[in-house]
């Protein structure tokens, strides 16, 4: 039997160009339309925090790749944000990050920049001291972390301790004048004697002669707040309470005159009656 006939199919065809052409057109228009319209103000805040061990299985069980989203999401939470919620979990999330990956330098850098001063000294602190002790050669996060020390919390002696670690991870001259900065710290701390000693490491290591006279001064004064730590104790033992003023220690007859600072700053008492060094521009 044979075979019917086939008519071949002479239908009408859109060129491929000229679909392409028109949906260019349709995306142009509508892009055209929208521009104007308003859009919703979004604040990137942050709102969950996942422990730990869902983090990581979030992340199909990679350590390192939890550690680096906790990071992207704290790096995107912008600097109009003043949400208290948001500081106190893109803290939490930056300390996750360092326990995941204590060697992660974005986050310790971003820590550094951003944690201590929404008022999580202690996440900040812990996120340094991690990323110090896992990259042995980087001297940032114990300069990052004796800064916080010194000007959050006061600690001058262990900001002087953290700023002589990181001076051991560079060369010069950008070790002697963190040894200076360390000896700056020190002087404002309650170890007069321990500020002397890196005071004289620098002389050791300073060549310049026209320094000398200026850390000599600096060892004088703290040899004179030696003198009158030592009587401030003397006269509490004595009164069973501390002294009032300097003079105090000087009508006690327990100085024959009050030492007298090479640098002309001075010495004051703190709140507790203990000598401390006069600051420049304090009037004390």
């Amino acid at each position: 039997m044979p075979e019917p006939l086939q008519t071949p199919y002479h239908g009408w065809r859109i060129p491929l160009g000229l679909v392409a052409v028109l949906a260019f057109a349709l995306y142009v228009a509508s892009v055209l339309h929208l521009s104007p319209l308003p859009r919703p103000q979004q604040e990137d805040v942050l709102r969950v925090r996942l422990p730990v061990l869902l983090q990581v299985l979030q992340a199909g069980g990679d350590r390192y790749l939890a550690a680096d989203l906790n990071v992207i999401r704290s790096a995107t939470v912008g600097g109009g944000v003043t949400d208290a919620e948001t500081y106190r979990i893109q803290a939490a999330i930056q300390l996750d990050a360092a326990r995941l990956n204590p060697r992660h330098e974005d986050n310790y850098y971003i820590a550094a920049a951003i944690v201590p001063w929404l008022g999580y000294v202690d996440e900040a602190q812990e996120i340094l001291r991690r990323a110090s002790d896992s990259r042995p050669w980087d001297m940032m996060p114990p300069f990052f972390y004796a800064f916080n020390a010194a000007y959050f919390g006061q600690e001058y002696d262990e900001a002087g301790q953290w700023a002589e670690k990181a001076a051991l991870r560079v060369g010069e001259p950008n070790a002697t004048a963190l040894r200076t900065m360390a000896a700056k710290w020190y002087e404002r701390g309650n170890d007069p004697a321990q500020a002397i000693e890196m005071i004289e490491r620098i002389k050791q290591m300073n060549l310049d002669p026209k320094v000398l006279p200026l850390l000599n001064a600096r060892i004088a004064r703290l040899e004179g707040l030696q003198v009158l730590r030592q009587a401030a104790t003397q006269f509490h033992q004595q009164t069973g309470q501390p002294p009032a003023q300097l003079q105090d220690l000087l009508q006690a007859g327990l100085l024959p005159a009050l030492p007298q600072d090479p640098l002309e700053i001075g010495y004051m008492l703190d709140a507790q009656g203990v000598p401390q060094l006069a600051m420049p521009g304090t009037g004390q």
